[in-house]
């Protein structure tokens, strides 16, 4: 038995790389679900392989097979739907250099290009597919965690975030409802001639005498 050995890169992170051998009798489904599992992607999002030329232009579109029930049927003349458990890695590689392309969430069209490097024996007792050299890692516009905020955790610590700001939004309407403006003709109510006896002289005051100066 051999195996395959691909090269994989992702086009939003130059330094990103990904060295994965199967089986040749291995299926595309095998090939997506240790993609999958090592950069953490979002199954339930639509994802496809593509077979490609030497120059990664796409011919073939291969789907997965969660997928089959939302597929139109193929109208006379065209071909049957590829789906990546049903297609085996070496009825569909013909070429040393073969390409393809994983195009994941079909709306953002996120792809991984990957390039056969070589053939070679399978090694007894390896488990297959198997990830014979990592760089790079997961790509952050593509994986599946959401970053935390600084400081939360978790879905109670946000919780208590909003809490405490809906609690601080409601303190601020509070103040606001109290608070008291004064009008000029308010002034007259104030009593300062306490202020001007403490500095002496009649009625708290003292002539103005130049000769200080």
């Amino acid at each position: 038995m051999f195996a395959y050995r691909f090269k994989i890169n992702f086009e939003e992170q130059d330094g990103f790389a990904r060295e994965i051998e199967l089986r040749v009798d291995q299926t595309f489904l095998d090939f997506y679900n240790i993609i999958a599992d090592n950069v953490t992607l979002d199954r339930t999002l639509p994802t496809s392989f593509f077979l490609c030329d030497h120059r990664y232009r796409k011919k073939r579109e291969m789907f997965h097979p969660n997928r089959a029930d939302q597929l139109p049927q193929p109208q006379e003349g065209q071909p049957a739907h590829l789906f990546m458990d049903k297609c085996v890695l070496n009825e569909f590689i013909d070429d040393p250099h073969q390409k393809f392309l994983l195009v994941y969430d079909l709306k953002s069209q996120w792809s991984f290009y990957i390039e056969l490097m070589k053939i070679t024996p399978a090694q007894q007792g390896e488990e297959y597919p198997r990830i014979t050299r990592s760089i790079g890692g997961v790509p952050d516009e593509i994986s599946r965690k959401p970053k935390p905020l600084p400081g939360l955790d978790d879905e109670e610590d946000m919780e208590f975030e909003e809490e405490f700001d809906a609690e601080m939004e409601d303190q601020e309407d509070e103040s606001e409802e109290t608070e008291v403006v004064y009008a000029e003709e308010d002034m007259d109510e104030f009593d300062d001639s306490g202020f001007y006896q403490e500095q002496g002289g009649e009625e708290g005051t003292e002539d103005f005498d130049e000769t200080k100066f």
